[in-house]
Order: structure tokens, then C-alpha cells, then sequence
């Protein structure tokens, strides 16, 4: 039986480097042993930023969901959806969003079998970054879908990070906790909904720069929308705002979250918040 295994370079400089010049992890699921040698020969001399690649291999999602929990910091996951069961893939991808709570690692779906997995609907419903079909499987495209999903990886992880640390304050102040550490924390980290906001008066809406190129594809609408988003506001409370219904809001969020490339309302508005921040 095929275990899990990690081409985990045995130098002890190399294993002890920092993040920044340690190589970034790839973890390759799929149920075929010859595509984990090929992946493997096409990026044999692969660099980013003068970074390597660190290969982590399972060959059914079984096993790479310890690999998954084992190593956070994984970059890219390359996904077969057809391994031991049919929906064997997009039942990890699942596994990976929701249950790991892992928004920042890339993962590229590569099947086989493209009619069970339908590219629009797999990447419209799943929260999956790419699709790929095997008969893809070139030097060229290999080497510019991993170059894209490590950019994106690294230009988004911190945002991802600062949303996990706003979940996690902003639960450990709905759970009743009185600390005022922890509400220093949320106005450091410029929340100014209703948790860490303690004044009588309520506090200025949150200005929207659209300077950068993941706001400038909004919308006057969705701008406005984001504004009040990050003001703290609910669905309701914004479209009474705007004189538009809850469902409207609704839709717009989805388009919002589709255009910054966020899964819910504390990562798109910690972006917005992040983006304004004076230099």
C-alpha cells in the first residue's frame, strides 16, 4: 500500500531556515503514482523568489489529510478529484476550508475525468483557485500554474492571517470574555463594529481606498457596500442604508468576495481595513 511521504530535503541548514528562504511546500494528491513522478520531473528545477519546492506526496485524500494538519504552511495543493471514492477530491477541499479553516493554501483541482467535476461548477461552489485536465500536464503550464498560485499564496497570506486572528478575537468576545487585552487587540486591528467599539457616538465610516488593483473591479455600489461592511454593519442595517433589500446586499457580497478573492464578511472587510491603513 502507498503511504504518504514527504521529499523533505535532510539538510539540517536547509530544515532549520527561516520561512523566508525555506522552501515552499507542494503537496500533491492523486491516486496515480506516475503523475506524482512526472509533477515531480517537471519541477525538478523549479524557484520562486529563490525558493525551491519541498514535495509532499498522498495518494488518496485519506492520507493527506494528516499531512494537511501537520503542515499549515503548505503553499499549493495539487488535487485529483477521482481517488477513493468518486468525490473522494472535492470532499478534502471541503475538509481543507471548513474544518482545517485553511483559506491560503492554493488548491489546483487536475483530473482526469473532467465530466465528473465540472470546471465552472467545481470552482463556482468549492473554493477551489485552478483547474486543471491531465492531458495539460506540459512543462510550460505546469511551471505558470504553480508561478501563479504562489504569488497569490504569498499576496494574500497575510490578509489571511489577520482574519483568523479578527475570528478568533471577535469569538472570544461574543463567548462573554472580559479582557481588555483582547479589546486593545480589536481596535489594533482596526475592528470598529460593535465589540471593540465603546464610545457613545457611533464611529466614522470606513473609507474605502479603490487604489488597488483587487478594489479597483468593484463597483461604485460595491464599494459602498464594502464601506458600510467594514463599518461593522449587517446585511439589513447596510441595505437600509442604501435603499436596497437584504437579498441585494446578499448578492453583492458574492460578487465582492468572488472579485478580492475572500470566502466571508471578516476577511473582506479586514482587507478593505488593511488596504487604508497609511503607509
Amino acid at each position: 500500500m502507498d503511504i504518504a511521504v514527504s521529499d523533505r530535503p535532510t539538510d539540517t541548514a536547509t530544515a532549520e531556515a527561516p520561512e523566508s528562504t525555506a522552501p515552499w511546500k507542494l503537496l500533491i494528491v492523486d491516486d496515480e503514482p506516475d503523475v506524482h513522478a512526472l509533477t515531480k520531473l517537471l519541477l525538478r528545477n523549479f524557484t520562486y523568489r529563490d525558493r525551491g519546492l519541498e514535495f509532499l506526496s498522498a495518494h488518496t485524500a485519506t492520507e493527506a489529510k494528516p499531512l494537511l494538519a501537520q503542515n499549515p504552511d503548505i503553499a499549493l495543493v495539487l488535487l485529483d478529484v477521482v481517488m477513493e471514492t468518486e468525490h473522494a477530491g472535492i470532499e478534502l477541499v471541503n475538509h481543507i476550508r471548513e474544518e482545517l479553516g485553511n483559506r491560503a493554501v492554493q488548491i489546483v483541482i487536475r483530473t482526469g475525468q473532467p465530466g465528473q467535476a465540472p470546471p465552472l461548477s467545481v470552482v463556482s461552489s468549492h473554493s477551489i483557485n485552478d483547474y486543471k485536465e491531465k492531458t495539460e500536464l506540459t512543462q510550460q503550464s505546469m511551471l505558470l500554474t504553480v508561478v501563479k498560485a504562489l504569488r497569490l499564496y504569498e499576496e494574500y497570506l497575510p490578509t489571511y492571517r489577520a482574519a483568523a486572528k479578527l475570528d478568533e478575537l471577535i469569538e472570544r468576545a461574543r463567548s462573554g470574555t472580559d479582557d481588555r487585552e483582547l479589546l486593545r487587540a480589536l481596535r489594533g486591528d482596526n475592528y470598529t463594529g460593535p465589540v471593540g467599539n465603546h464610545d457613545d457616538a457611533a464611529p466614522a465610516p470606513v473609507a474605502v481606498a479603490v487604489s488597488d488593483p483587487r478594489l479597483s473591479s468593484l463597483t461604485e455600489r460595491e464599494r459602498e457596500v464594502l464601506k458600510w461592511l467594514s463599518h461593522g454593519d449587517s446585511n439589513k442595517a447596510i441595505g437600509l442604508r442604501l435603499g436596497v433589500q437584504e437579498v441585494t446586499v446578499k448578492a453583492h457580497l458574492r460578487q465582492i468576495f468572488a472579485k478580492l478573492q475572500v470566502f466571508n464578511r471578516t476577511q473582506a472587510a479586514s482587507l478593505a481595513l488593511r488596504m487604508n491603513e497609511p503607509d
